[in-house]
């Protein structure tokens, strides 16, 4: 039997040591459970995540209420300030910024004049804590006093009224995917974070991730004046249409595709995506898109926790992605309501971004892109060198001059970062 929401809303929040949420649940009957416990200063027990939830998931569809969520997520944590962003990609180079209680202005002083004196960014990547899901205080990131010393914090923090933070890493950059992060900040006077703020955070940063995953993986319609099945067909990755009971409903062309090769996705007699009846897990994607059917949105789990599916061949895979579409969203194709929204990528198939994109975004000259391309492509040194008709020291030159002007330090961040800005296909 299905469970009841808040019931699984205990569970996540006990098993995630927030004990100390005050909780009241029902059983089958009806009849009340008390959980005892303390109840927090702001409140936060599973009522308050359950609306939090919903507000998140409601903006994924409305993305112009992003900013309305993180005010709701600050407030959560008795402060009037939080930002979801792209900490290494400014607005006016296609990064995203939905700010609480941050003017406009501050946010074009920081895109253009502190995006590279960071501190707590660069912190965050030079310790290597840019993981997917992960929860930092500021102390985490970096020592307090050498903070207070920065540039960063004297000239501009400051004035903002901002002197901790706590960190949620919603994405630490994916394909199509960039580094994204949600951040909740407090005056330095204010008491510091502690670890039951970052419990807390790390509950709604994995609904952040979904809610935020669909907006972005669909934002290319927003841009489309077409018909919603019509601006799906646009879109070079697979994307199916299920109804309340899994049933598919469309496929868009890159989907019909993908089935049409039968090589490791197929829509069953039941009308339900299935893995091919003889591969190694025949009904591993059944049993996944059932799950995810009876999870409640407000206990599921990070975005890209989604299920992969070995092809034929046993060497290539597919990824599935499952989002549930809110009620209110009103989506419906053949007089059906569509519920879930299964997105299909060949993780070794992306368009990369172009080298015109790279040399505007960070003022790479066209050599030092295609430089940067090339090792996203993968290859060692000679190799890239052979496939450029270069020698090994012009690519270690080139990569010296790349380095500073994307704002990391090794290899592997400059191919993560510029997977980040790829497409996926099928």
């Amino acid at each position: 039997m299905r469970k009841t929401t808040i019931a699984l809303l205990a569970a996540t929040l006990l098993a995630s040591g927030c004990s100390k949420y005050t909780i009241s649940t029902k059983n089958e009957e009806g009849s009340d459970l008390e959980q005892p416990s303390k109840a927090t200063a702001s409140g936060r027990d599973a009522h308050h995540l359950s609306a939090l939830v919903h507000k998140i998931y409601d903006a994924s569809v409305h993305p112009e209420r992003w900013s309305e969520v993180v005010a709701a997520i600050a407030a959560s944590f008795d402060s009037t300030k939080g930002l979801l962003f792209t900490p290494f990609l400014a607005p006016q180079h296609g990064g995203l910024v939905f700010p609480a209680g941050i003017a406009e202005s501050a946010l074009q002083t920081w895109g253009s004049s502190y995006i590279d004196k960071d501190i707590w960014a660069q912190g965050l990547q030079a310790k290597r804590l840019l993981c997917t899901g992960a929860t930092l205080l500021d102390h985490d990131i970096v020592p307090r006093e050498e903070f207070l010393a920065t540039p960063f914090y004297r000239e501009f923090l400051s004035t903002l009224g901002i002197g901790r933070v706590c960190v949620g890493v919603v994405f630490e950059g994916a394909p199509g995917l960039p580094t994204t992060v949600l951040s909740i900040f407090r005056d330095a006077l204010d008491a510091a974070f502690d670890s039951t703020d970052a419990e807390w955070l790390k509950l709604l940063t994995a609904h952040v991730s979904r809610g935020l995953g669909l907006m972005q993986r669909l934002d290319t319609l927003r841009l489309q004046k077409t018909s919603l099945l019509t601006s799906f067909d646009r879109l070079s990755f697979g994307v199916a249409l299920l109804n309340d009971n899994m049933e598919v409903l469309h496929l868009n062309q890159a989907a019909k595709s993908v089935m049409s090769r039968r090589d490791g996705l197929v829509i069953n007699e039941h009308r339900r995506l299935e893995s091919q009846p003889n591969g190694p897990r025949p009904h591993s994607l059944s049993h996944w898109l059932e799950r995810v059917k009876n999870t409640p949105m407000a206990a599921q789990g990070h975005f890209l926790e989604g299920c992969r599916i070995m092809r034929s061949g046993g060497r290539q895979l597919y990824s599935l992605q499952c989002a549930e579409v809110l009620p209110s969203s009103a989506w419906a194709t053949h007089n059906e309501t569509i519920r879930f929204i299964v997105f299909i990528i060949d993780p070794a198939a992306l368009q990369l971004p172009s080298v015109d994109r790279l040399t505007t975004l960070f003022e790479l000259t066209e050599a030092q892109a295609k430089v940067a391309l090339e090792f996203s492509i993968g290859g060692t040194y000679k190799e890239v060198a052979r496939r450029l008709l270069i020698s090994g020291e012009t690519v270690r030159s080139h990569l010296k001059a790349i380095y500073p002007k994307t704002r990391v330090n090794r290899l592997a961040d400059l191919v993560r970062l510029v997977l980040s800005m790829a497409h996926n296909t099928v």
